[in-house]
């Protein structure tokens, strides 16, 4: 079976331990966009309390990324090899077999599974991990499957796997994100801006960016951020951009 990695965030950019998983199990050249429902839903104490990416509202479609992976899932072990490698790039450190936390977990989708599959990914997540949602307790991931873009079709994957991160209670609005990085100096806006970069996306993206272009921060002029920066302002001075 074809397999792919959902990835909504700084797996596909961050240059650590995230670059070697890449290089080694990814076909990166294969990439392609989805619509996915994705916000920034996490409060992030590691990044000075700015938003990080979590799964969001089913209706509220954003965009993530799918790579499949290089090498086929031919059984469970394989299955299970895939999960480990992707939550060792998540967490620095991660122990063996272990796929999950208390703050977020690997969840898989199946698009036409084998019964004998799912019941030893369900045994394998029981013992390795703690639901996070939309992550379930058999280590489902509950979201409808991700609508791939002009760029990729995608009909080849029948197995996606993805990071699902624990999100706030209260959704938060678009000015209290951009707020969170307008009051910190650590550099952690790079999140947001690579994202854009890489084509990962929220519906609240260009509210966002109204909010730090009016504020107008002195890193808005850093070189590292003007690609993001140019397509943030392209679009917002066109009509709604349709994800």
């Amino acid at each position: 079976m074809r397999s792919a990695i959902l990835i909504t965030g700084s797996l596909l950019w961050h240059n650590d331990q995230r670059e070697v998983w890449r290089t080694s199990r990814l076909l990166l050249e294969k990439r392609f966009h989805a619509k996915v429902p994705i916000c920034y839903g996490r409060v992030s104490t590691s990044h000075s309390k700015t938003f990080t990416m979590t799964f969001g509202p089913f209706e509220r479609l954003g965009q993530g990324v799918l790579v499949p992976c290089r090498l086929a899932i031919g059984d469970a072990q394989g299955l299970f090899t895939e999960a480990q490698a992707l939550w060792k790039a998540e967490k620095a450190g991660a122990k063996a077999f272990e796929i999950g936390a208390e703050w977020g977990c690997v969840g898989v989708l199946f698009r036409e599974p084998k019964e004998s599959l799912k019941i030893e990914w369900e045994k394998f997540f029981r013992v390795n991990a703690s639901s996070v949602w939309p992550v379930s307790t058999d280590g489902r991931l509950s979201i409808p499957w991700p609508i791939p873009t002009a760029d990729g079709t995608g009909d080849d994957v029948q197995v996606i796997l993805a990071i699902a991160t624990k999100a706030e209670v209260k959704p938060s609005m678009p000015e209290e994100i951009a707020d969170a990085w307008l009051g910190q100096q650590k550099g952690h806006e790079l999140y947001f801006f690579e994202n854009v970069r890489y084509g990962i996306r929220t519906p609240d993206d260009g509210l966002i960016w109204k909010r730090l272009e009016e504020r107008n921060p002195p890193w808005l002029a850093n070189n590292a951020y003007q690609e993001a920066i140019a397509v943030l302002r392209a679009e917002t001075s066109q009509p709604a951009r349709q994800l």
